[in-house]
């Protein structure tokens, strides 16, 4: 599929899951260029569904912003936001159920291999909803999800990415999707290289400046501190020296 035809028609589908699965902005976007990065993959009649199957198991890896209750920048009127808020306090499993049903018209049995659940927990999930949260649903969620889009910004890069031959790795710069996951090794080693850095530079090297101020101090000490006597025998013996050489 060519990429500007996969985003304009389900670009915003895509990120929409990843932002209402994982409450975190940079784990949908980096959803959002993991799935278009396989562009050249997706046959022409690839539908909806066919994607959420594949970006599904990418919203659970991902990393999930557990406390969140809202969605910074997304402006909705007073009852939109009241729903919202009711949505993103419920678990990430029942969070996506109810998207892939309201927003995505997803069928029970759609949702459970979406999801990886069964379908007889699907349904208990949809059955327990309160009356009044299912009606809420049903009058105002698309139009939430009309303000849940993936911005301009991430969706040139994707596309200037493709066209430039760069689809590799597909690294959004600046505040987009980050240009380097770290993994757990590689935490732990930084951490531990800071520690190292750290007792060198508040321990290790105060107490090198000590020992050398001490043995400057020592020295100069000595110094001021040699006997009047020997002092002046070796100036004695200096000019004793020089008379001689002067005789002969």
């Amino acid at each position: 599929m060519e990429i500007r035809k996969l985003i304009d028609d389900f670009g915003d589908d895509i990120y929409a899951l990843a932002l209402i699965s994982t409450k975190d902005f940079n784990s949908a976007k980096e959803i959002f260029v993991r799935m278009t990065a396989e562009y050249e993959k997706y046959p022409d009649n690839i539908a909806l569904y066919d994607l959420l199957l594949k970006e599904c198991p990418l919203c659970r890896e991902a990393d999930s912003n557990d406390s969140a209750v809202t969605l910074t920048g997304v402006e909705l009127d007073a009852k939109k936001q009241a729903l919202l808020e009711v949505l993103l306090q419920k678990p990430f499993i029942v969070r996506s159920i109810i998207h892939l049903h309201w927003e995505n018209d997803l069928e029970p049995e759609q949702i459970a291999k979406v999801t990886g659940e069964s379908v007889k927990y699907v349904n208990s999930v949809l059955g327990e909803l309160s009356d009044s949260l299912t009606e809420a649903l049903d009058k105002r969620y698309k139009d939430i999800c009309v303000k849940i889009t993936a911005d301009d910004k991430l969706k040139s890069y994707v596309i200037r990415s493709a066209f430039s031959g760069k689809k590799r790795h597909f690294e959004v710069k600046e505040d987009a999707v980050p240009t380097h996951k770290w993994t757990k090794k590689q935490k732990i080693v930084v951490i531990i290289i800071a520690a190292v850095m750290t007792v060198l530079v508040c321990i290790v090297v105060p107490i090198l400046e000590s020992y050398y101020e001490m043995r400057k101090r020592e020295e100069f000490s000595s110094f001021e501190n040699v006997p009047t006597d020997e002092i002046f025998s070796y100036t004695l013996e200096v000019g004793s020296e020089t008379d001689s050489s002067g005789i002969l």
